[in-house]
């Protein structure tokens, strides 16, 4: 069939007629456009979602070596201070020499009062 007639044999017909080929052709159109929309959208939404997971993922690990990186730390700290409490205490019964207090005030220098 030949398009050129058809277009004639729509432009005789009533006016009705005509619009009624009008919103068909609107509808085909509107359904055709609509569907490329919602098939370009689910394919953004998919591919959004595997970089947000992507993302989430990076943020995991990051997170993982964090955690070993802090617990290393507070274990040699742990071990540290288990050492430390495991040497022997010095014996605080005996006052040291530097902590006496001296018995003489011969290296003191002597006080002027006169006025």
């Amino acid at each position: 069939m030949n398009i050129q007639r058809k277009l004639e044999e729509i432009r005789r017909k009533p006016e009705h007629i005509r619009l009624r080929y009008t919103y068909g052709a609107v509808v085909v159109s509107m359904l055709f456009i609509l569907l490329l929309w919602f098939f370009s959208i689910s394919d953004s939404i998919k591919k959004a979602d595997v970089a947000k997971q992507q993302n989430v993922f990076d943020d995991l690990q990051t997170q993982k070596k964090s955690l070993k990186d802090a617990t290393t730390d507070v274990k040699k700290s742990l071990d540290d201070l288990n050492a430390n409490m495991q040497k022997p205490a010095p014996d605080t019964t005996q006052p040291s020499p530097s902590n006496t207090p001296p018995t003489s005030n011969s290296n003191l220098p002597a006080l002027d009062n006169t006025p």
